[in-house]
């Protein structure tokens, strides 16, 4: 095996199915770099946030309100809030309140503190479990705690495990479906209000740089983000984040290191038709072989490679040439491999370029 750095394996995990439209809008873009940040600051910084109390009553009540329901972000547990009552007390009496994702003791004080680009509903015990852990991919194996709807467990869930948020003592892992928010909400808080969040920990937004990289591009913006920030604008001097609008953003700032593109499409626009598809390997979790599975709509040359997330090795397990079609690879992990959650890649390469789609599966012993 090779070692690569985390952050190459990172921005690998882009993956060619992304969904039929992606919202975006251009954000300044001939420009990158620290001149980019400082023209975000003075574009889209609000002048005056609401109270952190107004804030919360507002998220509440008319940001993340759908049919007086209000919905945990890092669960999905759903509460029906009376539009009669104080939407804060009548919340908090049903076990939700304000998550910001980029922690108060880390920065979201004062001004930032009503900033509703990164404030959540969400379940009172899991946002103390959060508390003010940095964001990382959990291996499940040494997951401590899984929360999903009014649930909390130790074992590795057999169902659903994509919309359960991960704790250990050191490390949160949100769901998968909302993982490009939090990472779009993080990189909008840490370029707006910088300072004061280097001033509480210059080493926290760091940690979780080149993890909140991925999860911009493995979860694009949806329709539901795109109308929750302009929701937000309303209350914020008309101001969006700026990272929910253009999703080159990233990687003109934060990520540019990394090498990882996003792939814009205006909005309403539909993306082409994928040059393959990549499906979860069966069985997973496994113990012996597994079977990858993938169809090709062009004849391609192909690679399959599997990559540990953590230590950032990647090994080739095959390459060569593909007519179009469905396809089969079995894959048997080497003696040395030692159980865990791992990545497996198929880069396609065609006529029309290279594309590149990433899955996650489990290997047992």
């Amino acid at each position: 095996m090779k070692n690569i750095t985390l952050a190459i394996v990172w921005c690998c995990l882009m993956t060619c199915t992304r969904g039929l439209a992606q919202f975006h809008q251009s954000v300044f873009p001939t420009l990158s770099g620290q001149e980019l940040l400082d023209k975000l600051v003075e574009t889209y910084k609000p002048v005056l946030n609401l109270t952190q109390g107004m804030a919360r009553d507002t998220l509440f009540a008319k940001i993340d309100n759908h049919n007086d329901s209000l919905t945990c972000v890092y669960t999905g547990f759903t509460i029906y809030l009376n539009p009669n009552d104080d939407p804060t007390q009548a919340a908090f009496d049903q076990g939700i309140n304000t998550e910001h994702s980029y922690p108060q003791s880390m920065g979201a004080t004062g001004q930032a503190r009503g900033d509703m680009h990164h404030l959540y509903p969400t379940r009172a015990d899991v946002n103390a479990a959060r508390g003010n852990l940095p964001f990382a991919e959990i291996e499940d194996t040494q997951t401590q705690t899984w929360y999903y709807l009014d649930q909390a467990q130790s074992d590795i869930p057999t169902e659903h495990i994509d919309l359960y948020s991960e704790w250990t003592p050191d490390a949160f892992e949100v769901p998968e479906a909302q993982k490009g928010n939090i990472a779009r909400s993080m990189f909008y808080f840490y370029t707006m209000y910088k300072d004061q969040a280097d001033a509480a920990n210059a080493n926290f937004f760091p940690t979780q740089r080149t993890t909140l990289c991925a999860w911009h591009l493995l979860d694009p913006v949806d329709e539901d983000e795109w109308n929750r920030t302009f929701r937000i604008a309303e209350y914020q001097d008309g101001k969006p984040n700026p990272f929910v609008l253009d999703c080159t953003l990233p990687e003109r700032t934060f990520c540019q290191d990394l090498g990882a593109q996003c792939d814009p499409v205006s909005t309403g626009e539909v993306s082409p038709s994928p040059a393959f598809q990549l499906f979860q390997n069966e069985p997973n979790p496994f113990r012996t072989t597994t079977k990858i599975k993938y169809e090709l709509a062009r004849n391609s040359t192909v690679e399959l490679w599997v990559i540990h997330p953590l230590s950032g090795e990647r090994m080739l397990i095959w390459k060569g040439k593909k007519l179009a079609g469905p396809h089969e690879f079995q894959w048997t992990p080497p003696a040395s491999f030692s159980e865990g959650v791992f990545f497996y890649q198929l880069i396609v390469s065609d006529e029309k370029g290279d594309k590149i789609a990433t899955r996650k599966m489990i290997f047992l012993k």
